[in-house]
């Protein structure tokens, strides 16, 4: 039988393999992590002959630390970093957070009332605000004229 964080892990590895999809050449290699609860992982893929890799950290912390993710970027060669991203589940207090690593909330878990829980069972679900989208403008399309037989 596997443990909470195994289950906890498997859904976080979906949520990343739907930003960063197979098809599109990502390939998520894990990597050992300083801190027990984070999962970390290198994410690379080769662009016209160059490769490119990205630092990736999940933290299940309410105050996220970007101490694992820092750690996998100091292994990474320089040169082919393109970035780093950090997964926190939703409501996390990331305003420590550094504005160069991409945030990406997890859709999975959320913070209620000050405790982390699985949002997809129906007696943990909270709406959470969604961001705004701006309306798009365009022509609106004229309806066709009726056809006549």
């Amino acid at each position: 039988m596997g443990s909470v964080h195994d289950t906890m892990q498997t859904f976080v590895a979906r949520e990343i393999r739907s930003y960063f999809r197979n098809t599109e050449g990502w390939e998520c290699r894990p990597v050992p992590s300083p801190s027990t609860r984070d999962m970390t992982c290198i994410l690379s893929r080769d662009v016209r002959g160059r490769k490119e890799s990205i630092a990736l950290a999940v933290s299940y912390d309410e105050e996220p630390s970007t101490l694992s993710l820092d750690t996998v970027a100091a292994t990474m060669n320089k040169k082919i970093l393109r970035g780093k991203v950090l997964f926190v589940p939703k409501s996390a207090d990331v305003s420590a957070v550094p504005g160069e690593i991409r945030i990406i909330p997890m859709s999975s878990f959320g913070f209620v009332d000050g405790n982390l829980v699985w949002l997809n069972k129906k007696k943990n679900a909270k709406h959470y605000p969604r961001p705004e989208q701006p309306a798009k403008s365009g022509a609106a399309i004229p309806a066709p004229a009726p056809h006549a037989a």
